[in-house]
Parts: C-alpha cells; structure tokens; sequence
C-alpha cells in the first residue's frame, strides 16, 4: 500500500510538472509581440504549414520537451502563424522571409530580430538556441 501511495505522488507530481512547463502559445503575431513588451519577455515565432512534415516533428519532438517548454514558458511568448492561415499570416512570412518551413524566427521585447533557425531541429539544439538568444538579449 504504501508503495502504491508513493507511485501514485510521484505521478501526480510528474503529471504537475509538466502541465507547468506547458507553453502558453499565442494566438497571433501582434498579440505575441505586445505580449513580449509587457512582459518583458523575448518573443519566437514558429512559421509553419499544416501539411509541413518537418512541422509536424517539431510539435511532437522538439516542443514536446519538457526542458523545452520550461525554457520557452520562463523566457519567451511564443507563436505559431500558419502561414497560409491568413493574408496577415502570409504577409508576416514574407515580411520575415520565410522560404523554407518551418522557420522560427526570435526578437526582444521591442520587436528587434535577434536569430532564426530554418528547418527541423531536435530538442537539444533549440534548448541551446533559447540560451542563447536570451543570453544575447541580456546583453543589450
């Protein structure tokens, strides 16, 4: 029994955990970025298509990640714009110069572009990315 009660605690905290670590994604560009400003938090944006098979890895195995979400939920407003979403959609990504999806794209609090990344990239390599980013942004 006792073990039980013991498995059952650490569950829920597992489960506690990662339901804090979610990100808050925003619901669009302008929202996110006036978000940003008010918070004082870096802003990335994550261009993307609902038919991009790169895409779709970069839900399930890059922003699925615990150290990931923390990361993004301590330091970030983050964005998803569906590129072909909307004509607000479709112009941002022009504005950004998306050529290739996904393309995530990060800026400071102001809106100052500050690094992209442009395809898939796994958990790790965008953790380190986020680091640096924020270590960039502190430096200005």
């Amino acid at each position: 029994m006792k073990r039980f009660l013991t498995a059952i605690s650490v569950g829920l905290l597992a489960l506690g955990v990662c339901a804090h670590a979610a990100v808050d994604w925003a619901q669009n560009y302008k929202s996110a970025l006036e978000r940003a400003g008010k918070e004082k938090k870096l802003l990335m944006v994550d261009l993307y298509a609902d038919w991009c098979g790169p895409c779709k890895m970069l839900d399930r195995l890059t922003f699925s990640n615990a150290d990931v979400q923390a990361a993004l939920s301590k330091d970030f407003v983050a964005v998803k714009v569906n590129i072909e979403g909307s004509k607000e959609n479709r112009d941002l990504a022009i504005q950004l110069n998306t050529r290739t999806i996904p393309h995530i794209v990060f800026f400071d609090s102001g809106g100052k572009k500050l690094s992209e990344i442009v395809g898939f990239v796994p958990a790790d390599q965008l953790r380190d990315e986020l680091r640096k980013v924020t270590e960039k942004a502190a430096k200005k």
